[in-house]
């Protein structure tokens, strides 16, 4: 199912998609439905030879469409609790929201404060 489908026949469907994801988060349960996908090959109408592999899309057959947006929310809940519950190490800066690779390079390695002075070191965040 595509999230064109899904968008038309959102007023049909709000409640039990909406029924599904609160009771996925208060058991702490994916579907199992949603965590398989069947996909069948549709030929693009621009490409003449059907022959290259190139020629064909993918076309998620069910619920895929819905299996993202329940992982983003099952994934923002988990960080949620792992970050206000402080069960992370502070030099911990992998998969973490506000915290980058540059930002670890300098708690790491401080940067010389001349060079950084005079420009010639930088790091965005």
């Amino acid at each position: 199912m595509q999230m064109g489908y899904v968008r038309r026949v959102w007023p049909a469907i709000e409640n039990w998609v909406n029924a599904v994801f609160k009771s996925s988060v208060r058991l702490g349960l994916f579907p199992t439905r949603l965590k398989t996908s069947n996909a069948i090959p549709i030929a693009k109408a621009s490409k003449k030879d059907k022959t290259s592999p190139k020629a064909w899309r993918p076309v998620e057959q069910h619920a895929e469409a819905l299996a993202k947006p329940l992982e983003r929310l099952m994934a923002n809940r988990i960080t949620f609790e792992v970050e206000s519950r402080n069960f992370l190490q502070a030099d911990q800066f992998g998969g973490r929201p506000g915290r980058s690779t540059p930002a670890s390079c300098v708690r790491v390695h401080p940067p010389c404060p001349l060079a950084t002075r005079r420009g010639e070191l930088g790091l965005k965040a």
